[in-house]
């Protein structure tokens, strides 16, 4: 009598694991694309812009890679920004206060990647001034060691628009960018004129 009670219950159990099968979970296809610009405050080519906090806003969640050194402020500034990464958010401080009537330019070069995957946003930059319009001459170029002719990564290039011989000694550069992997560098939101 007890086993025909048991019988229901052991055809519901022997169902119940007919239908369950062992296998890995796809989680879709690999994400392969880098971060997408959403928003920031300020926008980029925004004038009149006041205050040094800054915020950018991308379409998934974001980590910064060594952005005390691939990240550039320029006009090059004499403390060195708190750029912090939050979830979606990109959080920079400038720790100087905003020049009158100047272009700012902050280059990410490839600080920014995604959080999961690792793709890097390479070449990104937010521009604005805290005058009435943008500067937007550029100098490029590529630095090559002069050892072995191989492309020079990670160097700081400025532009001095005064010509003087020891300008580059004696005064901070006026506008300044950084070489990517293959030696190459633009210096953007120059005001127009001569520059060495």
């Amino acid at each position: 009598m007890k086993p025909l009670r048991l019988l229901p219950a052991l055809v519901v159990a022997v169902i119940l694991t007919a239908c369950a099968s062992v296998g890995r979970i796809d989680g879709g296809p690999r994400d392969e694309n880098p971060p997408v610009y959403v928003r920031s405050n300020p926008a980029p080519g925004q004038t009149r812009v006041s205050g040094n906090s800054f915020s950018i806003v991308f379409d998934e969640n974001v980590q910064l890679d060594d952005a005390f050194n691939k990240v550039v402020v320029s006009p090059a500034q004499l403390e060195a920004p708190s750029i912090t990464a939050n979830g979606r958010r990109v959080n920079v401080r400038l720790r100087d206060t905003l020049k009158a009537n100047t272009t700012y330019t902050i280059d990410f070069g490839d600080a920014i990647k995604d959080l999961n995957e690792g793709n890097l946003l390479d070449g990104f930059a937010i521009d604005f001034s805290s005058g009435d319009s943008i500067d937007s001459l550029r100098i490029s170029g590529i630095v090559l060691g002069a050892q072995n002719l191989e492309p020079a990564q990670g160097m700081i290039v400025g532009a001095y628009s005064n010509l003087s011989d020891t300008a580059v000694r004696t005064l901070p550069p006026d506008r300044i960018a950084r070489t990517n992997q293959y030696g190459q560098f633009t210096i953007r939101n120059l005001p127009e004129g001569q520059y060495r």
